[in-house]
């Protein structure tokens, strides 16, 4: 685990690329998602035992259907009430949900059929044979893809200084196999597996 001293961003770097947030939340592969996290190491987690979300997320208004933040939110709280923290008017931790997506060129490897040999008839036979053979190349091209990646901010009220971060990174290029709600959930749940605490704890 990379650990790094965070701090809380503000509401304009929040709101960066709304129009595109539903990027990540629409691929729900699985299997294709990347995770990782980062923590402060002087965060005291023993004494957070309360949270809530930030009054507005990252990923909602402007642009956005409103749908994405309900999906983060449900799925959130389920991950908390799991590890056991209380949602409170003034919360130990607030939580908040970002989305930002990157451009990129990846080689990707693919493969065609092909037939060699020729077509002919067999000396003093009214029949005709063949001589091909089917086989299979192989090669690569540049493919133009956008990489997503949601990020789950816990930022510790009372220092209003960031005490850990989630972050999950798809190819939003990916083949749509689940619907939204799903995606979300499946996304949200492989984030907090990276986060080790209870509330107390």
């Amino acid at each position: 685990m990379t650990v790094s001293v965070l701090s809380l961003v503000g509401r304009s770097a929040r709101r960066f690329l709304l129009a595109t947030a539903g990027l990540l939340v629409l691929s729900s592969c699985s299997s294709g998602i990347q995770v990782r996290s980062d923590i402060d190491p002087s965060a005291d987690f023993s004494s957070y035992t309360t949270w809530n979300f930030f009054n507005e997320l990252g990923i909602e208004g402007g642009y956005n259907s409103p749908i994405y933040g309900e999906h983060f939110r449900a799925a959130i709280s389920r991950e908390m009430a799991q590890r056991g923290y209380r949602k409170a008017d003034d919360p130990d931790l607030r939580v908040n949900v970002t989305i930002r997506t990157d451009d990129k060129v990846k080689m990707r490897t693919h493969t065609a059929p092909y037939m060699s040999g020729n077509y002919y008839r067999r000396p003093g036979s009214p029949y005709y044979g063949s001589s091909m053979g089917v086989g299979v190349g192989v090669g690569s091209r540049p493919t133009q893809t956008t990489e997503a990646s949601v990020f789950i901010d816990l930022v510790d009220s009372g220092r209003n200084r960031m005490s850990w971060q989630g972050v999950a990174v798809i190819d939003a290029n990916d083949k749509v196999a689940q619907q939204l709600r799903d995606a979300v959930y499946t996304a949200v749940e492989k984030v907090f597996a990276q986060y080790p605490h209870t509330a107390g704890n």
